[in-house]
């Protein structure tokens, strides 16, 4: 999803998909405090800090690869999820995210995949579950599939997985597998929580679209608020801050 404890193993679904009354909220004070920090950081920078950002998301997205690390095999595979449209069924871009995994998983026969993503409004299936019917009439082994069904956004997605998966300690590092154009963000967050991990493109190349671009654009500007929050809580020593962002 995007838009951001005991271990749990695979095929089981962390409790309470969506979430429930002692969430906090979407955006919160912190959140709203931040942004508006951020956009007088781009003001006073005159677009400069958002021009890096635009071209570091750009620069992964190109440069990602689809494959696994050849150092050494992961155990697991991360998906993260995205948005279901009104019909509860996974859009072109979580199918690609979806196939890519499956497609490792088939290369790699002890690879557990784990899907992220809860509901984005009532009575919706949750992301994870969409895509856990969709592997599993992909033919994926049901053992194989682990779900965190609670989260709301790309922080929430890894921060739920640390908690119910661990950051662990395994020769190699888990995929993050997600859109070319989310990859900055969602791999910077990843690393920022602790979690180890490497990179992995759905899709098999980049495609300068306009509407990938304009994705990308957008994609920056949280990519800039995620490093002005971060750089922020530091200065004040925010612990709660830090807490939820690393």
């Amino acid at each position: 999803m995007e838009g951001g404890n005991a271990a749990a193993p695979a095929g089981r679904a962390a409790p309470r998909p969506g979430g429930g009354a002692g969430e906090p909220p979407f955006l919160g004070g912190d959140g709203l405090a931040t942004l508006l920090i951020a956009c007088l950081v781009a003001l006073l920078a005159a677009g400069t800090s958002l021009f890096a950002a635009y071209w570091h998301v750009l620069r992964v997205a190109r440069s990602a690869t689809a494959e696994t690390p050849r150092a050494a095999a992961p155990r697991r595979a991360i998906v993260l999820g995205l948005r279901l449209p009104r019909d509860g069924m996974p859009c072109a871009a979580f199918r690609a995210r979806l196939d890519r995994a499956a497609a490792l998983a088939r290369r790699e026969p002890a690879l557990t995949v784990v899907l992220l993503g809860g509901a984005t409004r009532a009575g919706a299936p949750t992301e994870a579950e969409a895509g856990r019917r969709y592997l599993l009439a992909a033919g994926l082994d049901a053992a194989r599939i682990g779900v965190e069904a609670r989260s709301r956004h790309t922080l929430e997605n890894l921060r739920n997985f640390r908690a119910d998966w661990g950051a662990g300690r395994a020769a190699a590092p888990d995929l993050l597998v997600t859109s070319r154009y989310h990859l900055a963000r969602a791999a910077m967050m990843a690393r920022g929580l602790g979690l180890a991990v490497a990179p992995c493109a759905a899709e098999e190349r980049f495609r300068a679209a306009p509407g990938v671009l304009a994705r990308i654009a957008a994609e920056a500007f949280l990519v800039h608020w995620y490093l002005v929050g971060r750089g922020f809580a530091r200065l004040v020593n925010h612990r709660g801050m830090l807490a939820r962002i690393g």
